[in-house]
């Protein structure tokens, strides 16, 4: 679970911050920078396991162009990032070591920059990073959430106060050094010799905090779903992919699983989607094996069977959710981009609930740490989520573009930059991150007109409650 980030010089974002709680709303309009916060999480949580240039070519653009721009076309030399994470307590590799965490509660620091190589070219290298523990006593964002407690607390008093990771730099030598945790000692690596980062290198829970990061990183899930994708079967080939991908690939297959893995998943599934679609009775996975394949269908209440490749986008959305609720894999971050689209306006409640219940209730003390982030340009969402009474546990914020002149390692230039700020109601009695009072009316001010481009009942319009 992300509960704090900071990014400069990457895409719009210049001395960036941002909390996060379980259920985060981010809204605004077109081109506000509200999916640059997903390219930078999406690029964080590919350094978690491939290299430098892989990473950066697989995100939008070119290199560079992922390098915050300045007004003359100047480009940043150097993009800086800093998460603060809340994990899972017990993490697990691949061969089946285990550990138990000491501290949940890990930031984690990386700057990339661009400069010559021994061959003259430009390329990309690690000029810094860092993992270290969140002391209780500087920890803001447990203060706010006294809940999470049981999930944040240390087991074991003491210990080093090394980072997990640090950098150190003697004369123009910069290493990158992972302390002595759990079962292994340290290990330095220079800065200049790597290609990818160190915590992306760690592979088992030798180094279990170390790991632990990683996992949470590797975590994050990007949802873009396709119809297409979601309303196909899925082939039963060898090495078969059981779990949904961004697009809704492999719907079929993971709804198996998670009815194989727990008898009364489907049954639960059922209930929740005829909750919210009352035309449809129950949910049944087909092991067609003539055809070696698995095949969605749905009955419904005049007793006909539906096949996912007739049900609508919007139906085979809220299924994936209501799947997603029900598979004890997914765990960590679900970013949701406007998952409004194909959803009938009068269906956007129950999306919202649904998403809802894919957060972590910090009271529901077995509860996987589960978070969603959505981007959205739709007034109506807004006006929806507003209607709760969330106990801080749903936020919403609103995305926008400035203009200002900003110092660099150019000098003063002017730059277009994202601001997202939170929606708080009364801003005299809640804190909020590197913004002024002046910051918060103005934005409180640009909201009201954001809404009111839509015709809301009175009673219940958010423009009446800010």
């Amino acid at each position: 679970m992300i509960t704090y980030i900071k990014i400069n010089g990457f895409k719009s974002f210049h001395n960036f911050e941002m909390e996060f709680t379980p259920f985060t709303i981010i809204a605004g309009a077109n081109a506000s920078g509200k999916s640059n916060l997903f390219d930078a999480l999406m690029l964080l949580s590919r350094l978690a396991e491939v290299d430098l240039r892989t990473a950066f070519s697989e995100q939008r653009g070119n290199a560079i162009e992922l390098f915050t721009m300045y007004d003359e076309g100047i480009y940043s030399k150097t993009m800086d990032f800093t998460v603060e994470m809340l994990l899972n307590r017990k993490v697990k590799d691949k061969w089946g070591g285990e550990e138990n965490l000491n501290n949940t509660r890990l930031r984690y620091n990386l700057s990339i920059s661009r400069k010559e190589n021994r061959l003259g070219f430009e390329d990309l290298f690690i000029t810094h990073e860092s993992l270290e523990k969140i002391r209780p006593l500087e920890d803001k964002w447990q203060k706010k959430f006294e809940d999470a407690s049981i999930f944040s607390r240390t087991l074991r008093a003491g210990g080093s106060r090394e980072p997990f990771i640090k950098t150190t730099k003697e004369g123009e030598k910069v290493a990158i050094k992972i302390r002595q945790d759990g079962k292994q000692g340290g290990k330095v690596t220079p800065a200049d010799t790597i290609s990818q980062t160190v915590l992306g290198g760690i592979v088992n829970v030798d180094f279990p905090h170390v790991y632990g990061a990683k996992e949470e990183m590797l975590s994050w899930k990007f949802l873009q779903l396709n119809p297409k994708h979601l309303s196909e079967p899925t082939n039963q080939e060898p090495g078969i992919k059981d779990e949904i991908t961004s697009s809704g690939a492999n719907l079929a297959s993971t709804l198996y699983r998670v009815s194989l893995e727990d008898g009364v998943a489907i049954r639960e599934i059922s209930r929740k989607l005829n909750s919210f679609l009352p035309n449809f009775t129950r949910v049944n996975i087909i092991d067609d094996k003539p055809n070696r394949q698995y095949i969605i269908k749905l009955k419904g209440v005049d007793g006909k069977e539906y096949s996912s490749r007739v049900l609508s986008e919007g139906t085979l959305r809220l299924l994936a959710l209501c799947v997603l609720e029900q598979d004890r894999r997914h765990t960590g971050l679900l970013c949701f981009e406007e998952p409004e689209n194909g959803i009938h306006p009068y269906r956007l409640q129950t999306m919202l609930d649904l998403l809802k219940d894919l957060t972590a209730d910090f009271k529901e003390t077995e509860m996987p740490l589960r978070q969603v982030i959505v981007n959205t340009h739709s007034p109506v969402l807004i006006n929806e989520i507003i209607k709760w009474n969330d106990s801080g546990l749903v936020s919403v914020n609103f995305s926008e573009i400035r203009t200002n002149i900003v110092n660099t390692e150019y000098g003063k230039k002017k730059l277009n930059a994202t601001r997202i700020l939170p929606v708080i109601k009364d801003i005299s009695t809640q804190e909020t991150i590197g913004f002024s009072s002046a910051d918060r009316k103005l934005t409180i001010a640009t909201v009201k007109k954001y809404l009111e481009t839509v015709d809301f009942d009175e009673s219940t319009s958010l423009v009446n409650k800010l």
